[in-house]
């Protein structure tokens, strides 16, 4: 029978029930750990903060735990909200966790591969995203940048399937979280080999590309995958960046649970903040790019993917079957023409903001056809 471990009343008792206490504490801290190790982690210091903020622990002892049964209704339900919570204690320790593992390694790199930790250190602090957008893959020698909206979840699979991780391979855009996550995909960030990722930065037998796409239809994809009729109010990451800028960007921009975004007013928003860095979908692809210490080999385009993707494909020595794999048809946000959407004073809006992209990856200022 399912069970339920929740604190009571504020009166201590005696030391002799503080092994209930601590037994129940470690059934949980079990059935959390078999789901998640950051997930115990997060666990342990949320209970132990409760002890130490006094709603479990008292000058005289600890404070009682009782179990209760549970119906399997209430289960589901505390299920949920449980794994919630789990997720978001997940989130706000990673970052120390993160410190931590770097105050481990660091004096280590620093003695025995200084110059990989010089660069890897110069990324961190003036690349954008770089441990987020940046995939290693030694086992095919390939340095990998990811530019959101430009085919990114396409190459991230196929290069997951290069490596033999066949739970990611085949994408669909209903798991596209799949491709994004490092443990789902086994693609490494930066920050999971220091020396490997200067390595594949700077020798001379690795790979390194990313791709880039026209701002219209980059700008355009991201309003509909984000923003297309969905109400402005927090509880989705995207619409929360939105709120969390709208007043600094232009206080007139729509906000409420009965608005939505407009094509137009997602292009002005995109087109004020395209340099703020607050999100990596309209950031400038120029910005993104702009990776110290780092030649690029192969900057492709979107459009022209099953030509450009072929040097990625060449350099593996891609069998049949997996270059018949990796090009399928590309995923599109909507089929329609850009002339339903553009009008010639927003695609001017959008020139203007993104100039830099146009000029550096040769996109002409006339809408694609």
């Amino acid at each position: 029978m399912p069970w339920q471990i929740h604190a009571t009343s504020l009166r201590p008792f005696a030391p002799r029930s503080s092994f209930r206490t601590w037994r129940n504490f470690a059934r949980s801290l079990l059935s959390v750990a078999s789901r998640s190790w950051i997930g115990a982690l997060a666990y342990s210091s949320a209970w132990l903060r409760l002890c130490h903020d006094g709603r479990l622990l008292s000058r005289r002892g600890f404070l009682p735990m009782i179990t209760s049964h549970v119906s399997p209704a209430d289960k589901a339900i505390s299920g949920k909200r449980k794994v919630g919570v789990i997720r978001r204690l997940e989130r706000s320790l990673r970052p120390g966790l993160r410190n931590l593992r770097g105050l481990v390694k660091e004096p280590f790199l620093a003695w025995a591969h200084p110059e990989a930790l010089a660069f890897y250190r110069r990324a961190m602090q003036t690349a954008y995203l770089p441990d987020d957008l940046i995939d290693v893959v030694p086992q095919l020698k390939i340095l990998y940048l990811a530019t959101p909206k430009a085919a990114s979840s396409r190459i991230r699979s196929n290069l997951a399937a290069m490596i033999g991780n066949d739970t990611v391979s085949g994408w669909r855009s209903d798991q596209n979280w799949k491709v994004h996550n490092r443990k789902a995909s086994s693609l490494q960030a930066p920050r999971h080999g220091v020396v490997q990722f200067h390595r594949m930065a700077t020798s001379p037998e690795a790979l390194r590309f990313t791709f880039v796409r026209n701002p219209y239809t980059r700008l355009l994809s991201c309003w509909a995958d984000q923003y297309r009729d969905r109400p402005l109010v927090p509880g989705y990451g995207r619409v929360e960046v939105y709120l969390a800028h709208r007043e600094r960007a232009d206080p007139a921009l729509p906000v409420g649970a009965d608005k939505s975004l407009s094509f137009a007013d997602f292009v002005a928003f995109a087109c004020t903040t395209s340099t703020w860095r607050i999100d990596k979908h309209w950031q400038r692809q120029s910005d993104i790019i702009d990776l110290p210490g780092v030649a690029f080999d192969l900057i492709g385009k979107t459009e022209t993917f099953a030509r450009d993707f072929e040097r990625v494909l060449d350099h593996v020595s891609a069998s049949e079957e997996m270059r018949r794999a990796a090009m399928p048809p590309l995923h599109t946000s909507s089929r329609r023409r850009l002339a339903d959407y553009f009008t010639p004073e927003l695609a001017d809006t959008i020139y203007r903001a993104y100039e830099r992209d146009f000029d550096q990856f040769g996109y002409p200022r006339a809408l694609p056809e």
